[in-house]
């Protein structure tokens, strides 16, 4: 009862991932990523260890469909489980275990793997990635945005309304790009991550800026003042004497 995309952006080396379910909690178990090396999806009964494998063969230098091969071998139970993996080279590979009782399917796009089970009918991969192809000039988050919904507008999964949704993007520096998720919704989560994503990105480049260059981020003003009224008002200046010494900040507007 899950659907998922990974995809990757050649020109930045980042690697991403979008998943949805009509379980709860779905962005904490399914996507697995690794900046420049490349992506796993692990879903039905769901193990996670599984894509933490697959990143740990990436990172050793194993191609997709190597990394597939290991996983499967070394996991007896196996026959449960769905697998994705996309490598850096642009290769990508899938499993799917013999007790997967639904529909399920795979389909590979250029620098797009996407993967389901329980579908609503056999179309709903091959349109998520068809979709990511065409929106080649957008941003990786957006594409695999457009790639999930493309497969909910496909038919999505047969079994009840999507709960819980996750977009994750890989950056530099250890700093993902994007990482959102709706853990639990009221049977709308696609849609409550899409509003979350286009919320999140006129945000994004001053959060990643605070975390490299804070120095160079001037303190929100309206914020600096409410912090100094409240010191003054509990008494606490001497604790906390930032208004005597409030040239130590760049106060921006």
């Amino acid at each position: 009862m899950t659907f998922s995309i990974i995809g990757h952006c050649p020109q930045t080396g980042a690697f991403g991932g979008a998943v949805t379910t009509s379980d709860l909690a779905v962005g904490n178990r399914c996507l697995h990523l690794a900046h420049g090396r490349g992506a796993v999806l692990s879903q039905h009964r769901t193990d996670p260890r599984l894509g933490a494998l697959g990143l740990r063969l990436l990172l050793e230098g194993l191609s997709a469909q190597q990394v597939v091969a290991e996983i499967a071998a070394a996991t007896p139970d196996i026959h449960w489980r769905q697998i994705g993996v996309l490598d850096a080279a642009g290769g990508s590979a899938a499993y799917h275990g013999a007790s997967l009782y639904s529909i399920h399917t795979d389909s590979a796009g250029r620098d797009c793997l996407a993967l389901g089970n329980i579908l609503d009918n056999d179309r709903v991969t091959d349109a998520m990635a068809r979709a990511f192809g065409a929106a080649a000039t957008l941003p990786l988050a957006e594409r695999l945005m457009r790639g999930l919904e493309a497969g909910q507008a496909a038919g999505g999964e047969i079994f009840g309304p999507l709960q819980s949704a996750a977009l994750q993007v890989t950056g530099p520096d250890d700093i993902a790009q994007v990482d959102l998720r709706i853990d639990i919704s009221a049977g709308c989560a696609l849609a409550d991550l899409r509003a979350l994503h286009d919320a999140y990105q006129p945000r994004a480049a001053g959060l990643r800026r605070v975390a490299l260059a804070p120095d160079e981020v001037p303190v929100n003003a309206a914020l600096f003042e409410a912090s100094l009224d409240r010191i003054d008002a509990l008494g606490l200046a001497d604790r906390f004497p930032s208004r005597r010494n409030r040239d130590r900040w760049r106060i921006g507007s």
